[in-house]
């Protein structure tokens, strides 16, 4: 990630992922912090929405 777009496009894609609270993407640790119901979402469903979006997780 380079820019706030950058941060922009990874938060509403985390966030468009079933079960999802909340999402802070942080352009200066490249990293994210994410709320989510572990029964309704998984890690793996996050991941492939940072890659949809372009991006990928680490």
């Amino acid at each position: 990630m380079s820019c706030g777009h950058c941060v922009l496009a990874v938060k509403r894609g985390i966030e468009a992922v079933e079960g999802v609270k909340e999402a802070t993407v942080s352009l200066e640790d490249k990293q994210a912090v994410v709320d989510y119901d572990e029964k309704k979402a998984k890690l793996e469903d996050i991941k492939a929405a940072v890659r949809k979006a372009g991006y990928e997780p680490v």
